[in-house]
């Protein structure tokens, strides 16, 4: 059954431009669950799409303007997706974003390959209630896939939706699968890792360090499980160190290194926090050729932007100091709230500290297979820039 959700008079701007998102705050009364129909004040039809009363993003549009919401409408932005992926994931790779939400119009759905596995999270209500539209043509795109549905999520927990994960379609798959990354084998840990279980929006910035290592050193902050210095290793670079807090996922990136048959004494895996441990190093007087700066999201709301700038700053001031002349710096955010210019700008506060001028030589984002929704711009959450000194 579709309910009709009415807007508050001058509060429909953003539905009339396409952008996906309602808020509770312009909708006059309280939101329904399920489906719904999203009219302005004088209730002309915007669109429709799935209501999460319990958010203060209270609705999301799946279809602007005219037009059921239905399962062959959702179907073919499914198979659109996968079919896009078909054109841009490269050769030697079987991990990678099927769906990506907003970026493939299907809000809050998000869908990991790895191998013959789908992962997906659903993180709003509405993205769970819609289950009977995106599953099946997920399961018939990919009828020998195992499809695992991890809820642990913050935003679920926020719309008291279960969190516990569930077996959408096929066998239950083990903790850690494999899959390939332009020719790399790699572990995504289903059971406990982060995300879907590893980093895939990093692919390209990934197969960029892979092409910048040869010959040199790579420090790698802040490294999960392993996956730059692995691609710095197939480069033909000359060692890698890695550090990360976590010993599991240290654990996790040695395993990486040895499926890919890489050599254990040019890697060294250091448990520490990072701060401390890049102060050690300034102390020390260490240079590196290449250091890749790859932390969890310092922001998560807008709230958080201005302590997360001050990490970003900092973690980066200390990396240049590390850079040997002519050393290569990639530093990425992931934090939605803090946008591309403003993270410029930080790096270049680090700089400025840091007493050492750099140059941006490439701006990068998330590899192809996370487009961005250009009626949705802050979805775009992934920033990365290639500096040089």
């Amino acid at each position: 059954m579709t309910t009709t959700l009415l807007l508050r008079a001058g509060r429909d701007d953003a539905a009339r431009r396409r952008h996906p998102w309602i808020f509770s705050r312009a909708i006059a009364g309280s939101p329904p669950a399920g489906e719904v129909e999203v009219r302005s004040a004088s209730r002309q039809l915007l669109g429709r799409g799935f209501a999460s009363p319990r958010s203060s993003i209270a609705a999301r549009l799946w279809r602007c303007g005219e037009g059921p919401l239905d399962a062959s409408y959702v179907r073919g932005l499914v198979v659109d997706a996968a079919r896009l992926r078909e054109r841009f994931v490269p050769a030697g790779t079987d991990g990678y974003r099927v769906v990506h939400a907003e970026g493939d119009g299907l809000p809050g759905l998000v869908v990991d390959r790895y191998a013959d596995v789908l992962v997906v999270q659903a993180t709003t209500e509405g993205t769970d209630s819609a289950r009977p539209l995106w599953l099946p043509p997920l399961r018939d795109l990919f009828p020998k896939a195992s499809i695992l549905q991890r809820n642990d999520l913050a935003s679920r927990h926020g719309e008291g939706l279960p969190l516990e994960d569930e077996l959408l379609a096929g066998e239950r798959p083990p903790g850690s699968v494999p899959f390939r990354e332009h020719g790399l084998t790699f572990r995504a840990d289903l059971a406990g890792g982060q995300k879907t279980g590893f980093f895939l929006d990093q692919r390209e910035n990934r197969n960029l360090v892979r092409g910048l290592s040869a010959g040199r050193s790579v420090l790698n902050l802040f490294s999960y499980s392993g996956a730059f210095g692995v691609a710095a290793l197939a480069g033909g670079a000359a060692r890698v160190t890695h550090v990360d807090v976590s010993e599991p996922a240290l654990a996790l990136a040695r395993e990486n290194h040895e499926a890919n048959g890489q050599e254990p004494d040019r890697v060294e895996t250091v448990a520490a926090d990072v701060f401390e441990d890049l102060r050690r190093r300034v102390g020390r007087g260490e240079t590196w050729d290449v250091v890749v700066t790859d932390p969890p999201a310092f922001a998560k709301k807008t709230a958080d932007v201005d302590r997360a700038c001050r990490g970003y700053k900092d973690v980066n001031r200390l990396a240049l100091k590390l850079l040997a002349p002519g050393g290569l710096l990639l530093a990425c955010s992931c934090s939605g709230p803090v946008s591309a210019d403003l993270f410029q700008k930080v790096l270049f506060a680090a700089s400025l500290d840091a007493g050492l001028p750099a140059r941006i030589v490439e701006r990068r984002g998330a590899g192809p297979d996370h487009p961005v929704s250009i009626d949705c711009p802050e979805t775009e959450y992934l920033k990365a820039f290639l500096l040089s000194r």
